[in-house]
């Protein structure tokens, strides 16, 4: 089982690292020059420190600021690595995500619809990676709010099968009225692997697609 992490977290801790490490120079610098001054001021006509301080007073709270933005970070790193090893549990379960296309293999599509009102009438067309209707089916179901199976056995409007591989569905709906009705195209798959990316979790399924959990009607 593999759980990909991404790089944007390990990029934000390099920056404030950096940052940090900068601040501290020139902290050094500064308090250096600052003794440098005091010790060879001259007595006659002593330095004005309120000026000092107040750059001091500064650089102490951009200090405290990059140290909580860094804390704020590891906190963000934590937090993604304990989503994406909860999110591991889920590989190799069937999910059912709301998806505008079906996957083809060996003669069987993971394909299915809903209807968000009743209709009259209901067709789907299968679309290739050419952008070619390839198969028109007719005569689907017309109920409402229920994930019904879109039924493709594979095959072109020829009757010739064809290539196994990830197609499009465009559904469409007529209402009694004559009046489109919305629809949306879900897919049953197996979760492959789990990533977690701004501030998101992700599942890549089968077919090479990937989607977040945000997306995912159930689980089995």
């Amino acid at each position: 089982m593999d759980v990909a992490a991404t790089s944007t977290t390990q990029t934000t801790e390099t920056a404030s690292s950096s940052s940090l490490s900068q601040l501290s120079e020139d902290y050094t610098r500064f308090l250096t020059l600052l003794t440098a001054q005091i010790e060879y001021q001259d007595p006659l006509a002593p330095m004005d420190s309120s000026q000092f301080v107040s750059q001091l007073a500064q650089l102490s709270q951009v200090e405290q600021a990059v140290k909580s933005n860094s804390n704020l970070e590891t906190l963000s790193a934590q937090f993604g690595a304990l989503t994406s090893v909860a999110g591991a549990g889920m590989i190799g379960h069937d999910v059912t995500v709301n998806s505008g296309n079906v996957m083809l293999e060996d003669g069987v599509s993971d394909g299915y619809y809903m209807l968000t009102d009743a209709a009259s009438e209901v067709s789907a067309q299968i679309i290739d990676p050419l952008d070619r209707v390839v198969r028109t089916l007719e005569g689907l179901s017309t109920t409402s709010g229920e994930l019904l199976p879109l039924d493709w056995d594979g095959k072109d409007s020829l009757g010739q099968d064809m290539l196994s591989g990830s197609y499009s569905v465009r559904i469409n709906a007529v209402g009694s009225d004559g009046e489109a009705v919305a629809a949306y195209t879900y897919r049953k798959a197996a979760v492959q692997e789990v990533l977690f990316a701004d501030g998101e979790l992700y599942y890549n399924l089968s077919g090479n697609e990937s989607v977040p959990s945000s997306s995912v009607l159930s689980i089995r």
